[in-house]
This record gives structure tokens, C-alpha cells and sequence, in this order.
């Protein structure tokens, strides 16, 4: 996907992300997940925040990929793995679903590989022309978000 000159930036500031996170964490506590997985680098953030509002220890982080910048690539990357041999219920956690197809694989390989676990997923944004929908989200993505973890901390 190409961003030209008329699309919109919405920026995303910590101070709605604070009051997000506590909403996505009240939504999520009825899955009762034992352990968390952060898609790198997107759901790192929102990760971490919930697994300190949910009180789950058990974080761990996948590193999926699919766009270059701003550029949708033609194949996804996954890279890494988990120990699930503790768990049970585990919530999938990113900051967007985009294309869904990030998600949509993730998911696809996780539960071939772990029949017996339950899976979730949760997005603080999702587009409804996504290949898959997380099963939790708060907002429905319609302009390119610009996230504060991917602004802020740059050089």
C-alpha cells in the first residue's frame, strides 16, 4: 500500500494510549489470557502496557513483518518463537491490524502448531477491509495513525 500526498495522519498521543490501554484491559480480562505475545516492534508498546494492567508476567514477542516504512510487502516475515509449555490462553497483541495478513499468518501457524492452546487477538486499531479481525479491538483505522512510540523517540 502507497501513502500519497492526500491521505491523513492521525497522531496518537500517550495520553489517549493510557486511557486506551485500560479499556483494552477490562475487554480482555474475560479471555483470561495467561500469557501475552507482542508482535515486534507495533505491539511491543501495548504489550508491555497490558501485561502490567492485566498482571500477566508471562510477555513474550514474535517478530512479524509486512511493511517496509510505509510500503505493504509483497510477502510476510516471521521470525522467532515462543514458550507456550506454561500456557494456555494467550492474547496475540498488536497496535493495528492493517491487511490482517500479518495476524491472519500468525495466527494460522500458532494454532497448527499448538492445537490444545486458545488464541486471541487484540488490536488498539483494526481497518474493516482487513484479511481478519482481532477478536478485541477499540477503533476502526480509516487515515495512516501515527503512533508516539514510532515518533517520539527518533533521532
Amino acid at each position: 500500500m502507497h501513502l500519497g500526498y492526500d491521505t491523513k495522519m492521525i497522531a496518537y498521543k500517550y495520553a489517549q494510549f493510557k486511557n486506551d490501554v485500560v479499556n483494552l484491559a477490562s475487554l480482555c480480562e474475560s479471555f483470561h489470557p495467561d500469557t501475552l505475545v507482542a508482535v515486534a516492534r507495533g505491539g511491543m508498546t501495548l504489550a508491555h502496557a497490558l501485561s502490567m494492567a492485566l498482571d500477566i508476567r508471562n510477555l513474550q514477542t514474535i517478530r512479524c513483518e509486512s511493511y517496509d516504512g510505509k510500503e505493504q510487502r509483497s510477502s510476510l516475515t516471521i521470525k522467532g518463537g515462543c514458550d507456550f509449555s506454561l500456557s494456555k490462553r494467550v492474547l496475540i497483541v498488536d497496535d493495528i491490524v492493517d491487511s490482517g495478513q500479518t495476524l491472519h499468518a500468525l495466527l494460522d501457524i500458532l494454532r497448527t502448531q499448538y492445537p490444545e492452546i486458545l488464541f486471541q487477538s487484540v488490536s488498539i486499531f483494526t481497518k474493516l477491509t482487513a484479511l481478519i479481525q482481532p477478536d478485541i479491538s477499540l477503533y476502526e483505522a480509516t487515515d495512516w495513525i501515527d503512533f508516539f512510540w514510532e515518533r517520539d523517540f527518533l533521532k
